[in-house]
Protein backbone atom coordinates (compact mmCIF):
# COMPACT_ATOMS: atom_id res chain seq x y z
CA UNK A 1 0.00 0.00 0.00
CA UNK A 2 1.41 2.85 -1.20
CA UNK A 3 0.97 6.83 0.48
CA UNK A 4 1.85 10.35 -0.39
CA UNK A 5 3.56 13.00 1.78
CA UNK A 6 3.34 16.16 -0.24
CA UNK A 7 5.53 18.84 1.40
CA UNK A 8 4.72 22.61 0.77
CA UNK A 9 7.60 24.44 3.23
CA UNK A 10 11.44 23.89 2.04
CA UNK A 11 12.31 23.99 5.92
CA UNK A 12 9.98 21.22 6.34
CA UNK A 13 12.58 19.02 3.84
CA UNK A 14 15.59 19.28 6.32
CA UNK A 15 13.40 16.14 8.43
CA UNK A 16 13.56 13.53 5.29
CA UNK A 17 17.34 14.57 4.79
CA UNK A 18 18.41 11.12 5.47
CA UNK A 19 16.08 9.78 3.34
CA UNK A 20 16.74 11.92 0.60
CA UNK A 21 20.55 10.99 1.12
CA UNK A 22 20.26 7.54 0.87
CA UNK A 23 17.83 7.55 -2.17
CA UNK A 24 19.91 9.72 -4.27
CA UNK A 25 22.87 6.97 -3.99
CA UNK A 26 20.56 4.99 -5.51
CA UNK A 27 19.34 7.22 -8.20
CA UNK A 28 20.53 6.44 -12.16
CA UNK A 29 22.60 8.76 -13.41
CA UNK A 30 22.19 11.36 -10.71
CA UNK A 31 23.16 14.71 -10.35
CA UNK A 32 23.92 17.64 -7.60
CA UNK A 33 20.88 18.54 -9.45
CA UNK A 34 18.60 16.15 -7.84
CA UNK A 35 20.25 16.85 -4.10
CA UNK A 36 18.37 18.56 -1.02
CA UNK A 37 21.31 20.96 -0.98
CA UNK A 38 20.77 21.58 -4.54
CA UNK A 39 17.08 22.53 -3.95
CA UNK A 40 17.13 24.53 -0.72
CA UNK A 41 19.84 26.59 -2.77
CA UNK A 42 17.64 26.87 -5.84
CA UNK A 43 14.68 27.72 -3.31
CA UNK A 44 16.38 30.72 -1.87
CA UNK A 45 17.27 32.09 -4.92
CA UNK A 46 14.42 31.86 -6.85
CA UNK A 47 11.61 30.10 -4.92
CA UNK A 48 9.65 33.65 -5.02
CA UNK A 49 5.94 33.32 -6.44
CA UNK A 50 6.19 29.63 -7.33
CA UNK A 51 4.65 26.82 -4.87
CA UNK A 52 6.98 23.65 -3.81
CA UNK A 53 5.10 20.26 -4.42
CA UNK A 54 7.36 17.95 -3.08
CA UNK A 55 6.20 14.33 -3.55
CA UNK A 56 7.52 11.78 -0.66
CA UNK A 57 5.96 7.80 -2.01
CA UNK A 58 5.67 5.91 0.74
CA UNK A 59 5.63 2.07 0.65
CA UNK A 60 5.02 -0.21 3.90
CA UNK A 61 6.33 2.73 5.61
CA UNK A 62 9.65 3.29 4.11
CA UNK A 63 9.86 5.99 1.82
CA UNK A 64 10.96 4.36 -1.08
CA UNK A 65 11.06 7.66 -3.85
CA UNK A 66 11.19 11.49 -4.05
CA UNK A 67 9.56 13.89 -6.76
CA UNK A 68 10.21 17.00 -6.57
CA UNK A 69 8.02 19.59 -8.38
CA UNK A 70 7.16 22.89 -8.94
CA UNK A 71 3.96 25.03 -9.65
CA UNK A 72 4.72 28.21 -11.27
CA UNK A 73 2.99 30.86 -13.45
CA UNK A 74 4.79 31.62 -17.06
CA UNK A 75 3.62 33.41 -19.74
CA UNK A 76 3.19 31.79 -22.93
CA UNK A 77 1.29 32.86 -26.58
CA UNK A 78 -1.93 31.45 -25.30
CA UNK A 79 -1.78 33.91 -22.24
CA UNK A 80 -0.74 33.31 -18.40
CA UNK A 81 -0.66 29.42 -17.81
CA UNK A 82 -0.06 27.53 -14.56
CA UNK A 83 2.70 24.66 -15.03
CA UNK A 84 3.44 21.69 -12.46
CA UNK A 85 7.34 21.00 -13.53
CA UNK A 86 10.91 19.51 -12.29
CA UNK A 87 12.53 22.74 -10.07
CA UNK A 88 15.26 22.73 -12.64
CA UNK A 89 14.72 25.85 -14.48
CA UNK A 90 17.49 24.68 -17.32
CA UNK A 91 20.59 25.53 -14.54
CA UNK A 92 20.97 21.61 -15.15
CA UNK A 93 20.66 18.94 -18.57
CA UNK A 94 18.25 16.56 -16.86
CA UNK A 95 15.88 15.95 -14.08
CA UNK A 96 14.10 12.91 -12.55
CA UNK A 97 12.66 11.24 -9.34
CA UNK A 98 15.14 10.52 -6.86
CA UNK A 99 15.22 7.10 -6.05
CA UNK A 100 15.94 3.57 -7.46
CA UNK A 101 12.64 2.62 -7.59
CA UNK A 102 11.01 5.12 -10.19
CA UNK A 103 8.21 3.31 -11.47
CA UNK A 104 6.71 3.25 -8.09
CA UNK A 105 7.83 6.61 -7.17
CA UNK A 106 5.75 7.46 -10.54
CA UNK A 107 2.77 5.68 -10.00
CA UNK A 108 1.49 6.68 -6.95
CA UNK A 109 2.36 10.24 -7.62
CA UNK A 110 0.61 10.51 -10.82
CA UNK A 111 -2.40 8.60 -9.15
CA UNK A 112 -1.91 11.42 -5.93
CA UNK A 113 -2.17 14.75 -8.27
CA UNK A 114 -5.18 12.90 -9.94
CA UNK A 115 -6.88 12.81 -7.31
CA UNK A 116 -5.91 15.98 -5.41
CA UNK A 117 -7.61 19.22 -6.41
CA UNK A 118 -5.92 20.78 -9.65
CA UNK A 119 -4.29 23.87 -9.38
CA UNK A 120 -2.39 24.11 -12.64
CA UNK A 121 -3.22 24.21 -16.27
CA UNK A 122 -0.29 21.90 -17.22
CA UNK A 123 1.55 19.17 -16.07
CA UNK A 124 4.64 19.56 -18.08
CA UNK A 125 7.70 17.23 -16.68
CA UNK A 126 11.08 18.75 -18.82
CA UNK A 127 14.33 17.94 -19.07
CA UNK A 128 13.69 13.98 -19.31
CA UNK A 129 16.56 11.56 -20.11
CA UNK A 130 14.72 8.61 -22.46
CA UNK A 131 17.66 6.28 -21.29
CA UNK A 132 16.82 6.49 -17.69
CA UNK A 133 12.73 7.34 -18.42
CA UNK A 134 12.05 4.63 -20.09
CA UNK A 135 8.58 5.64 -21.03
CA UNK A 136 7.64 5.38 -17.06
CA UNK A 137 6.39 8.75 -17.49
CA UNK A 138 4.14 8.37 -20.45
CA UNK A 139 2.57 5.09 -19.24
CA UNK A 140 1.96 5.85 -15.45
CA UNK A 141 0.32 9.10 -16.92
CA UNK A 142 -2.06 6.81 -19.03
CA UNK A 143 -2.75 4.10 -16.28
CA UNK A 144 -4.37 7.31 -14.41
CA UNK A 145 -6.13 8.46 -17.25
CA UNK A 146 -4.35 11.45 -18.64
CA UNK A 147 -3.67 12.03 -21.67
CA UNK A 148 -0.22 12.79 -22.37
CA UNK A 149 2.24 14.03 -25.21
CA UNK A 150 5.78 13.44 -25.45
CA UNK A 151 7.71 16.42 -27.02
CA UNK A 152 11.03 16.84 -27.90
CA UNK A 153 13.24 18.94 -25.24
CA UNK A 154 16.82 20.42 -25.50
CA UNK A 155 19.40 17.89 -26.61
CA UNK A 156 22.71 18.00 -24.48
CA UNK A 157 25.98 17.85 -26.30
CA UNK A 158 28.65 15.15 -24.49
CA UNK A 159 31.92 13.89 -24.64
CA UNK A 160 32.35 9.88 -23.90
CA UNK A 161 35.59 9.30 -23.12
CA UNK A 162 37.78 6.61 -24.45
CA UNK A 163 40.39 4.60 -22.52
CA UNK A 164 43.50 7.53 -23.37
CA UNK A 165 43.15 10.82 -24.54
CA UNK A 166 45.46 10.39 -27.90
CA UNK A 167 42.59 7.82 -28.60
CA UNK A 168 40.11 10.32 -27.99
CA UNK A 169 41.99 13.13 -30.35
CA UNK A 170 42.46 10.11 -33.20
CA UNK A 171 38.48 10.56 -33.94
CA UNK A 172 38.52 14.39 -34.30
CA UNK A 173 39.23 15.58 -37.90
CA UNK A 174 42.90 15.72 -39.22
CA UNK A 175 42.61 19.53 -39.11
CA UNK A 176 41.70 19.61 -35.45
CA UNK A 177 43.81 16.78 -34.47
CA UNK A 178 46.77 18.88 -35.64
CA UNK A 179 45.43 22.00 -33.70
CA UNK A 180 45.08 20.42 -30.34
CA UNK A 181 48.97 18.91 -30.46
CA UNK A 182 50.08 22.25 -31.98
CA UNK A 183 48.12 23.93 -28.94
CA UNK A 184 49.42 22.11 -26.54
CA UNK A 185 53.23 22.13 -27.39
CA UNK A 186 52.83 25.83 -27.42
CA UNK A 187 51.34 25.98 -24.19
CA UNK A 188 53.59 23.85 -22.27
CA UNK A 189 56.96 25.58 -24.02
CA UNK A 190 55.53 28.89 -22.36
CA UNK A 191 54.40 27.10 -19.13
CA UNK A 192 50.78 26.50 -18.63
CA UNK A 193 49.52 24.48 -15.88
CA UNK A 194 46.45 23.25 -15.12
CA UNK A 195 45.20 22.54 -11.68
CA UNK A 196 41.93 20.68 -10.54
CA UNK A 197 39.62 21.47 -7.63
CA UNK A 198 37.97 18.48 -6.80
CA UNK A 199 37.69 17.80 -2.93
CA UNK A 200 35.85 14.82 -1.44
CA UNK A 201 32.71 14.83 0.01
CA UNK A 202 32.92 16.07 3.75
CA UNK A 203 30.00 14.30 5.90
CA UNK A 204 30.09 16.59 8.70
CA UNK A 205 30.03 19.80 7.03
CA UNK A 206 32.68 21.23 8.30
CA UNK A 207 35.52 21.49 5.70
CA UNK A 208 35.17 24.75 4.04
CA UNK A 209 35.32 25.14 0.69
CA UNK A 210 38.13 27.04 -1.24
CA UNK A 211 36.66 30.05 -1.84
CA UNK A 212 39.92 32.08 -3.04
CA UNK A 213 39.76 29.74 -5.86
CA UNK A 214 36.27 30.18 -6.36
CA UNK A 215 36.30 33.96 -5.74
CA UNK A 216 39.25 34.33 -7.83
CA UNK A 217 37.47 32.47 -10.88
CA UNK A 218 34.55 35.31 -10.59
CA UNK A 219 37.07 37.94 -10.93
CA UNK A 220 38.53 36.33 -13.88
CA UNK A 221 34.93 36.10 -15.49
CA UNK A 222 34.13 39.67 -14.79
CA UNK A 223 37.26 40.69 -16.95
CA UNK A 224 35.68 39.00 -19.98
CA UNK A 225 32.26 39.11 -21.91
CA UNK A 226 30.42 38.13 -19.47
CA UNK A 227 30.33 41.06 -17.58
CA UNK A 228 28.45 42.42 -20.67
CA UNK A 229 25.90 38.98 -20.95
CA UNK A 230 22.59 40.38 -20.17
CA UNK A 231 21.57 36.82 -19.96
CA UNK A 232 21.44 36.52 -16.00
CA UNK A 233 23.15 33.16 -15.83
CA UNK A 234 27.12 33.85 -15.11
CA UNK A 235 29.08 33.66 -12.39
CA UNK A 236 29.57 37.06 -12.30
CA UNK A 237 26.06 38.42 -13.01
CA UNK A 238 24.61 40.28 -10.22
CA UNK A 239 21.13 38.44 -10.66
CA UNK A 240 22.88 34.87 -10.81
CA UNK A 241 26.60 35.69 -8.69
CA UNK A 242 25.37 34.53 -5.52
CA UNK A 243 23.65 31.39 -6.47
CA UNK A 244 26.43 30.20 -8.11
CA UNK A 245 28.79 30.75 -5.09
CA UNK A 246 26.35 28.34 -2.67
CA UNK A 247 26.10 26.07 -5.11
CA UNK A 248 30.32 25.64 -5.41
CA UNK A 249 29.85 25.51 -1.40
CA UNK A 250 26.92 23.19 -1.20
CA UNK A 251 28.53 20.87 -4.41
CA UNK A 252 31.76 21.05 -2.66
CA UNK A 253 31.18 19.26 0.32
CA UNK A 254 28.68 16.40 -1.09
CA UNK A 255 32.19 15.90 -3.30
CA UNK A 256 30.33 17.11 -6.17
CA UNK A 257 32.49 20.30 -7.54
CA UNK A 258 35.23 20.05 -10.36
CA UNK A 259 36.37 23.47 -10.84
CA UNK A 260 39.61 23.29 -13.51
CA UNK A 261 42.09 26.35 -13.72
CA UNK A 262 45.15 27.39 -16.37
CA UNK A 263 47.51 29.29 -15.16
CA UNK A 264 50.60 31.08 -16.41
CA UNK A 265 52.85 32.76 -14.79
CA UNK A 266 51.47 32.62 -11.44
CA UNK A 267 48.25 34.02 -13.12
CA UNK A 268 44.96 32.31 -13.55
CA UNK A 269 43.80 32.33 -17.34
CA UNK A 270 41.23 30.76 -17.68
CA UNK A 271 38.96 28.70 -15.58
CA UNK A 272 35.95 25.67 -16.06
CA UNK A 273 33.28 25.24 -13.35
CA UNK A 274 31.33 21.66 -13.54
CA UNK A 275 29.81 19.54 -11.06
CA UNK A 276 30.71 15.48 -11.10
CA UNK A 277 29.19 12.31 -9.93
CA UNK A 278 29.93 9.04 -10.17
CA UNK A 279 32.38 9.58 -13.50
CA UNK A 280 29.87 11.65 -14.98
CA UNK A 281 31.00 15.47 -15.78
CA UNK A 282 28.76 18.71 -16.46
CA UNK A 283 30.18 21.05 -17.91
CA UNK A 284 28.73 24.72 -16.35
CA UNK A 285 30.59 27.58 -16.98
CA UNK A 286 33.73 28.49 -18.61
CA UNK A 287 35.51 31.61 -18.97
CA UNK A 288 39.62 32.52 -20.07
CA UNK A 289 41.64 36.22 -19.89
CA UNK A 290 41.03 38.23 -22.99
CA UNK A 291 44.85 38.86 -23.17
CA UNK A 292 45.48 35.00 -23.45
CA UNK A 293 43.81 34.52 -26.67
CA UNK A 294 47.22 33.87 -28.08
CA UNK A 295 47.27 31.24 -25.93
CA UNK A 296 44.16 29.39 -27.19
CA UNK A 297 42.92 28.93 -23.82
CA UNK A 298 39.71 27.17 -24.17
CA UNK A 299 41.26 24.30 -26.33
CA UNK A 300 43.99 24.20 -23.57
CA UNK A 301 41.56 24.08 -21.04
CA UNK A 302 39.08 21.05 -22.46
CA UNK A 303 42.08 19.20 -23.73
CA UNK A 304 43.34 18.91 -20.42
CA UNK A 305 39.86 18.84 -18.85
CA UNK A 306 39.51 15.36 -21.25
CA UNK A 307 43.25 14.16 -20.72
CA UNK A 308 42.71 14.33 -17.15
CA UNK A 309 39.21 13.13 -16.37
CA UNK A 310 40.25 9.69 -18.65
CA UNK A 311 42.72 9.37 -16.07
CA UNK A 312 40.75 10.20 -13.01
CA UNK A 313 38.21 7.45 -14.63
CA UNK A 314 35.18 9.25 -15.60
CA UNK A 315 33.38 8.20 -18.03
CA UNK A 316 31.37 10.97 -20.17
CA UNK A 317 31.79 14.88 -19.79
CA UNK A 318 28.22 16.90 -20.33
CA UNK A 319 28.38 20.08 -22.00
CA UNK A 320 25.10 20.51 -21.81
CA UNK A 321 22.90 21.92 -24.60
CA UNK A 322 23.12 24.99 -26.84
CA UNK A 323 25.79 26.63 -28.86
CA UNK A 324 26.49 23.69 -30.57
CA UNK A 325 28.65 25.27 -32.93
CA UNK A 326 31.74 25.96 -30.23
CA UNK A 327 31.30 22.05 -29.17
CA UNK A 328 30.89 20.24 -32.45
CA UNK A 329 34.37 20.05 -32.65
CA UNK A 330 34.94 18.11 -29.36
CA UNK A 331 31.68 15.94 -29.14
CA UNK A 332 30.90 12.32 -29.86
CA UNK A 333 27.59 11.89 -28.51
CA UNK A 334 24.11 13.63 -28.19
CA UNK A 335 21.81 12.85 -25.00
CA UNK A 336 18.48 13.10 -26.48
CA UNK A 337 15.37 15.60 -23.95
CA UNK A 338 12.02 15.41 -23.73
CA UNK A 339 9.23 16.97 -22.62
CA UNK A 340 6.38 14.93 -21.45
CA UNK A 341 3.05 17.68 -21.35
CA UNK A 342 -0.08 16.45 -19.63
CA UNK A 343 -2.71 18.87 -20.17
CA UNK A 344 -5.73 20.53 -18.11
CA UNK A 345 -9.07 19.71 -20.21
CA UNK A 346 -10.86 22.40 -17.58
CA UNK A 347 -8.51 24.94 -18.95
CA UNK A 348 -8.50 27.14 -21.76
CA UNK A 349 -4.91 28.34 -21.81
CA UNK A 350 -4.39 24.65 -21.47
CA UNK A 351 -5.60 23.70 -24.56
CA UNK A 352 -4.65 26.58 -27.04
CA UNK A 353 -1.35 25.67 -25.94
CA UNK A 354 -1.25 22.07 -26.73
CA UNK A 355 -2.99 23.11 -29.95
CA UNK A 356 -0.43 25.02 -30.11
CA UNK A 357 2.50 22.20 -28.99
CA UNK A 358 1.17 20.43 -31.86
CA UNK A 359 1.46 22.55 -34.43
CA UNK A 360 4.99 23.70 -33.52
CA UNK A 361 6.05 19.83 -33.14
CA UNK A 362 4.03 17.79 -36.18
CA UNK A 363 5.18 20.96 -38.48
CA UNK A 364 8.57 20.67 -37.41
CA UNK A 365 8.60 16.86 -38.05
CA UNK A 366 7.25 17.23 -41.69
Amino acid sequence: MSEVIEINEIEDLRAYASFWNRLHAKTPQATFFQTLPWLETYWKFFGQSKKLRVLLVQIDCQIKGILPLIEQTERTKAGAVRILTYPLDGWGPFFGPIGSDQTATLYAAMQYLQATPRTWDLLDLRFVDPTVDRGRILNTMRCHGMSPSVLPWNPSYAIELPGDFEQFVSTRSSKFRATIRRTLRKADDVGVTSVRYRPAACPTGNTEPNFDLYDECVLLARRTWQAGSTTGTTISHPEAADYFRECFAQASRLGMIDLMTLRHEDRMIAFSYNFHHEGRLLGMRMGYEQDSKQLTPGTVMMSHQIRDSIKRGDKIIDLGPEHLEIKSRWINRTLESQRICHYSRLSLSASVLRMGHWWKYHRSAA
